[in-house]
């Protein structure tokens, strides 16, 4: 995403690349398979500054910001919190859901629903540079997302989920295989992955595992070794099955 008048966001740090394909490609996660969701109902409204930076330590290269719950203005306070204080880290900050909050709070992008704002749309408003991605529940939306102008593509919930109250049935590992052979782009699996489950994710095709629960906790150093953890598992990743 372009950066706004006066934003210090990472998004300044970001090259000319169109539609983010520098960082956000199948190297870039098979670098580091890791998605973490700071998630505000479980992480709380403090500033994520702190265990942005631990995760970036820790080898993350993206998080992605939620809260459903929080109101426009404090949203984007939040998510303005977390872009200062990703700046230098190598961690990219991603946006639940709102990519107008992505753009007044200079994030690198946003992750839409299938009800939220189109990837095209998104794209308009955030520009080429910005990264999007989208989540999919099945087949059909999966083929269709193929047809947007995203830049990596979700799939899930892969196993049962308490994160997400209105879940989608669950896809197993055999809908991350199945998607694996639709799409050939960055494919990031999502629910219920921990750390005894994230070697078989990645076997079955994905390139990152998205998680809440799993990197959840009371300090940003509990969150990063919570997610050195989940990046030692996933480097010990069994075989596809």
């Amino acid at each position: 995403m372009a950066s706004t008048p006066g934003s210090s966001g990472v998004s300044a740090e970001r090259d000319s690349s169109v539609f983010g394909t520098a960082w956000c490609s199948r190297s870039f996660f098979a670098a580091s398979p890791l998605y973490p969701i700071l998630d505000a109902e479980v992480f709380g409204d403090r500033d994520p500054g702190p265990a942005l930076r631990a995760l970036g330590a820790a080898g993350i290269g993206v998080v992605q910001l939620r809260a459903k719950g929080l109101g426009v203005r404090a949203l984007v306070s939040w998510v303005s919190a977390g872009v200062r204080g990703a700046a230098g880290s190598g961690v990219r900050v991603v946006v639940n859901d709102r990519a107008d909050v992505a753009l007044l709070a200079g994030a690198d992008g946003v992750h839409l629903g299938q009800d939220d704002l189109s990837a095209g749309a998104a794209r308009c408003l955030l520009g080429r540079r910005a990264v999007i991605g989208l989540s999919t529940h099945t087949r059909g939306e999966l083929e269709l997302a193929t047809r947007e102008p995203a830049d990596y593509l979700a799939v899930g919930p892969v196993f049962d989920t308490a994160t997400k109250a209105d879940s989608a049935p669950v896809v197993s590992l055999s809908g991350v295989r199945e998607a694996r052979d639709i799409y050939a782009g960055p494919l990031i699996a999502i629910g219920g992955i921990s750390r005894a489950r994230i070697g078989s994710v990645l076997a079955a095709g994905a390139d990152g595992a998205a998680v809440i629960s799993a990197v959840s906790g009371d300090s940003p150093h509990e969150i990063a070794n919570k997610a050195r953890a989940l990046l030692a598992a996933a480097g010990a990743r069994p075989e596809a099955g």
